[in-house]
């Protein structure tokens, strides 16, 4: 009981940095304990998916004036904005715990897992519920990985085995001509750490697609004023160590074939664009989103 309650306790953390913008606070969903597929020592060092994010979403608000932009990046219009503090919440899915009020929140992120979201265990048509209610009530959302998948499971889309097979380690994906509306700085391409076996194989309506690639065509889908999804995994990208320790997990189940796990372990520390990805993610939470989308619409760049 009382590490369980430690466990909770641990799950309110608020980050504060000098900067002029407004404080942004994020009800996360977890879909794992990563505890129970993380070695001891490395849990103690690494945490679950609140302190992957927390620590990921620190280091590119603290560092945002000074992060090195890569050679394709390019300024599509004015700096994009970023909040002055963060706060996150965990939420633990799989326990049936959610926000008693989301009126105190900015908006909400839903993490990766390794369940599937067509496994239809109470805790994921819980979830699939919460997401539709969400969708109600415009309640700016963020899915990574399962999450990802599972937004796009309870709107309608369909999700299931990749038939062109699994993700791992750092992947590449391109952005098309919606992305290139919406992301800023602009980049013809970006990299993420990867981690899974499904995807989603039909779009819900109303949907943008905003990244692609060979094996997953949909890498990161928008829905104006509602969601933005990436099935990428930044907070991976931030600390590699844990998605070192799931493909070992992965090799003990049998999950992944052999061959793609050697693959991925030996192309792990390979760099990666996931503090581009951050920043787009809180331009999202902010707006910024919604006003080129709007835009966009309006000057019939793309059609309704």
């Amino acid at each position: 009981m009382a590490s369980r309650m430690a466990s909770r306790m641990a799950s309110r953390s608020t980050t504060t940095i000098a900067s002029k913008g407004r404080e942004l606070r994020l009800a996360v969903f977890e879909c794992e304990n990563l505890q129970e597929h993380l070695r001891p020592s490395v849990f103690e060092r690494t945490g679950g998916y609140l302190q992957l994010l927390q620590r990921a979403f620190t280091h590119v608000l603290h560092n945002s004036s000074s992060l090195q932009l890569r050679s394709d990046c390019i300024i599509a219009h004015p700096p994009p904005p970023h909040p002055s503090s963060l706060s996150l919440t965990g939420f633990d899915t799989k326990a049936g715990e959610y926000p008693s009020d989301l009126g105190e929140f900015d908006g909400v992120l839903i993490t990766g897992s390794l369940s599937g979201v067509y496994d239809g265990e109470p805790w994921i048509q819980r979830l699939l519920h919460e997401i539709r209610l969400l969708d109600e009530r415009k309640i700016k959302t963020v899915g990574i990985s399962f999450g990802h998948q599972a937004i796009a499971q309870a709107l309608g889309g369909h999700v299931q085995r990749n038939p062109k097979g699994s993700e791992v380690s750092v992947r590449s994906a391109w952005v098309t001509e919606r992305g290139q509306i919406l992301f800023n700085p602009l980049k013809k391409e970006f990299q993420l750490h990867y981690h899974h076996n499904d995807a989603i194989l039909n779009l819900p309506p109303d949907f943008w697609v905003l990244a692609s690639n060979n094996v997953t065509e949909f890498q990161s889908i928008y829905k104006p004023y509602h969601f933005l999804t990436f099935c990428g995994h930044p907070d991976y990208s931030h600390t590699i160590e844990v998605l070192e320790q799931l493909l070992e997990y992965d090799r003990q189940n049998l999950w992944v074939p052999e061959q793609l796990i050697e693959h991925g372990l030996a192309t792990l520390s390979q760099p990666t664009d996931y503090e581009w990805v951050i920043k787009q993610i809180s331009r999202f939470y902010l707006g910024d989103f919604d006003k080129l989308a709007e835009s966009a619409l309006t000057s019939s760049m793309v059609k309704n």
